[in-house]
């Protein structure tokens, strides 16, 4: 066994267990509950303002939020504008300085990882739901899971330096489970790098980048788009040209679109869970990739 790792078990064993949670963490998706709770442990109470069956950019900005807020340690948010619908309106309601953007107790996870799709022109509302500092759906990707759960261990390090060993203890454990999970996952989608695919919107860009897999359309002709007819005659005859054999689609999105393109060019619908959540058995994060690498490699095979 490698010594880093077996360091890491042992710092595990001997930070001895918070008699209660000592930090109130709120994240705004599961995909970051789950990394809180992975990293925090029992030093941590982690609540999430929606659920990996929702669509993050569009949740109801109910007032019971806001109270969910009010007494947070932490906010963790994705960043990129994936919020800026609702979160803005629940903090100011919250009365909650210190997790306004920049302030101490907030922590954006966009911050920790390189972010693809950042526009190289003027952004405005003629090119769709485009976010301006980049694409937000960065943690369908195992290694930007590890990079932001490493940098949220340091966060909450700073927050509650009793407790620093644990949450470095932990986000080493976190890291070596993913790079042996992902060693797994790769390995089952390898049959399949280069293979053409078209996505519903840009979530899956960071996946299709990780796994090998070449975006040749979206079902959407600019994001947050609804396609046209003609737009969707288009993707078919694109789908077959390039020998498209599955449509990936979020469990929070309509599927009929994209089941019309599969049936008229004979690919196959591949619904992913749209993070953490999504269904009863993605519980976890390393779950959630089990699922995702699962729903991929049957809608690909031959």
């Amino acid at each position: 066994m490698h010594p880093l790792p077996r360091l890491a078990s042992l710092l595990l064993a001997l930070v001895p267990a918070a008699a209660g949670a000592s930090l109130k963490v709120v994240t705004t998706t599961d995909g970051l509950a789950a990394l809180a709770r992975d990293v925090g442990g029992d030093r941590v109470a982690v609540t999430a303002l929606s659920h990996g069956n929702q669509d993050p950019h569009f949740v109801d900005p109910n007032p019971n939020l806001a109270v969910k807020l009010r007494d947070a340690d932490l906010l963790v948010d994705v960043g990129l504008d994936l919020e800026i619908g609702w979160l803005p309106p629940l903090v100011n309601q919250s009365r909650n300085a210190a997790i306004q953007p920049g302030n101490e107790r907030r922590f954006t996870a966009a911050s920790a990882v390189r972010v693809l799709d950042v526009p190289t022109g003027p952004v405005d509302r003629s090119l769709g739901d485009l976010h301006p500092a980049g694409n937000p759906h960065f943690l369908n990707d195992p290694r930007r899971a590890v990079e932001v759960a490493q940098a949220l261990a340091a966060k909450l390090a700073s927050l509650d330096p009793a407790g620093a060993a644990g949450y470095r203890a932990r986000a080493a454990d976190f890291a070596r489970r993913i790079g042996a999970a992902e060693q797994r996952w790769l390995a089952t989608l390898a049959p399949f790098r280069g293979q053409a695919i078209i996505a519903k919107h840009p979530t899956v860009t960071y996946l299709a980048r990780w796994a090998g897999l070449r975006i040749v359309g979206y079902l959407e002709p600019k994001p947050g788009v609804e396609p046209p007819p003609s737009h969707l005659a288009e993707m078919v005859e694109v789908a077959r040209a390039q020998k498209v054999r599955a449509i990936l689609v979020e469990t929070y999105y309509d599927t009929r679109t994209a089941a019309l393109v599969a049936r008229l060019s004979g690919a196959r619908v591949c619904s992913l869970p749209g993070d953490v959540g999504a269904s009863r058995t993605a519980s976890g994060y390393e779950a959630y990739m089990d699922e995702v690498v699962k729903a991929l490699a049957g809608a690909l095979a031959p």
